[in-house]
């Protein structure tokens, strides 16, 4: 692995104490708006896109607002995750509660907002869980793989900084709690509807292991908003081919194309008592 530049190695003093620091010469990091719902916004809004065609990921920097970042951003996710990052331990929780919430068609996703679902704590710094989305195929890959299926975990903190948990899934056993969830899937777009009879619990919906893949990246979705925090679950869960044929003929492929390293550090971050 290179020597890391300076703004790099502040990132990584600074994400192990998770505490996010503007890098030099940038603005700090907001709430995003666009796919990824959380309370806060970044920037002038930007026009319509999609994920073919004209206004495909190839063409989001030219949509105006703040998406310019899109083209030209050193900090752009999704990523391919290879080698063997070095390795950290924090002291990481996972305070999520069983709540209600509400399902919803965007047309470009399925977006999960739980009611106070709780947050990730990692060495005293809290994120509170805004949203849960879900992307087919996964955005990331690892060691060139990628997987069926991908659930992002958002959250933000008290200052704004956002930390996006990621769970891959591969074909195999069927999921039973995403197989919950899947039976209230919006046929078609439009407004957030309750999950009636249903609690979602993140902590549900991710593997049983405290492992994560650590990297500074960006939103995934129009404007591309960087200084966002990543953790990409390093074990997989599976789902079943009809799982997995559910969310894609309601939705389409939804994953934007894999984005340059740029020399990015990544490292590997394990739960410790």
């Amino acid at each position: 692995m290179k020597s890391p530049s300076r703004a790099s190695a502040v990132f990584m003093v600074s994400l192990l104490a998770l505490s996010l620091v503007a890098c030099s010469g940038k603005k700090e990091a907001h709430a995003p708006e666009a796919e990824h719902a959380t309370e806060g916004h970044v920037g002038p809004p930007v026009s319509k896109w999609t994920y073919d065609g004209d206004t495909g990921p190839e063409h989001w920097a030219q949509l105006g607002g703040a998406s310019a970042i899109c083209g030209d951003g050193q900090r752009q996710s999704p990523v391919d995750i290879t080698g063997q990052p070095k390795m950290q331990f924090s002291h990481i929780g996972l305070n999520y509660n069983s709540v209600s919430a509400t399902i919803q068609n965007t047309g470009k996703t399925v977006r999960v907002v739980p009611a106070n679902g709780g947050d990730l704590e990692i060495d005293g710094a809290k994120y509170a869980l805004k949203s849960i989305e879900f992307h087919s195929p996964s955005e990331h890959a690892i060691n060139g793989h990628h997987s069926t299926l991908e659930s992002q975990f958002v959250h933000v903190d008290d200052k704004g900084h956002t930390l996006i948990v990621s769970v891959l899934y591969d074909i195999g056993v069927a999921d039973p709690m995403l197989g919950s969830l899947w039976t209230y899937l919006p046929s078609d777009p439009g407004q957030p509807v309750p999950l009636a009879d249903l609690l979602i619990n993140a902590q549900d919906l991710m593997p049983g292991t405290e492992d994560f893949y650590v990297y500074s990246g960006s939103l995934t979705t129009p404007p591309c908003t960087e200084e966002v925090t990543w953790m990409v679950y390093t074990m997989p869960l599976t789902i079943s081919a009809e799982q997995a044929d559910a969310f894609q003929r309601l939705i389409g492929p939804n994953a934007r194309p894999l984005q340059a390293r740029h020399e990015r550090d990544f490292f590997r971050m394990a739960g410790t008592n």
